[in-house]
């Protein structure tokens, strides 16, 4: 094999690297080098079907607006049961005004019907506006309806088993009185399930306890 000679008549050798037939190390790509002193660290990557770790102090989680349909509807009921209440309480005063003897069940319902207003009405409107205090009157309200209703059905009983078809007057008494507490149980229901109290703990705009990002540190100079 002969080589090409130069204008001096020497022939020419092939360029190698420091090994006879090996090209010189600038020829081959340089992997990266990281930038000196920069911190080494290390990579992981997750294993097959397993997510992404969340990145810690992300941006903030603002709360979802829970469904408020059990709240609007008892919310409704308990305004009716106010208005219902002023009715009770407008017919009591008239009757004790006409009447000349004192009639101690007509005083007691008359003050329960006047405390049926504040917590009823208090209560139905408050749960449109997201107060946990109005929840707790429409409980409270609720559960004095029922209790009341019962209560009087059994003095009326007690009162009219001394005279003539007692048991068809109770019997009918008794029916009237399930009917009218199925609002106020229905009410009360709904006022006691979980999305209602999600609906009145609900503050818009407020975030999330999770993924939050920390407070700001000041920083001296």
């Amino acid at each position: 094999m002969t080589y090409p000679q130069n204008p001096q008549g020497q022939p020419q050798q092939p360029q190698s690297g420091p090994f006879p037939g090996q090209p010189y190390p600038a020829s081959q790509p340089t992997p990266a080098q990281p930038y000196p002193g920069a911190p080494q660290q290390p990579f992981a990557p997750p294993a097959a079907g397993q997510p992404y770790p969340a990145y810690p102090g992300g941006p903030g989680v603002y709360q979802q607006k829970p469904n408020g349909a059990t709240a609007i509807i008892a919310g409704i009921l308990a305004i009716l049961g106010g208005v219902f209440a002023i009715i009770a309480v407008v017919g009591l005063v008239i009757a004790l005004s006409t009447l000349h003897i004192t009639v101690w069940q007509l005083y007691l319902s008359l003050v329960v019907n006047v405390l049926l207003v504040g917590l009823l009405f208090f209560g139905g409107i408050g749960l449109f506006l997201h107060k946990p205090a109005a929840r707790l009157c429409t409980i409270v309200g609720c559960g004095l309806v029922i209790a009341f209703n019962v209560l009087s059905v059994v003095l009326a009983g007690a009162a009219a088993a001394g005279y003539e078809d007692s048991a068809r007057l109770f019997g009918r008494g008794v029916g009237f009185t399930l009917v009218g507490l199925i609002p106020p149980i229905a009410t009360l229901v709904l006022a006691i399930v979980k999305p209602t109290a999600d609906w009145v703990n609900y503050r818009p705009g407020a975030p999330a306890q999770q993924g939050a990002y920390p407070p700001p540190q000041q920083q001296g100079w």
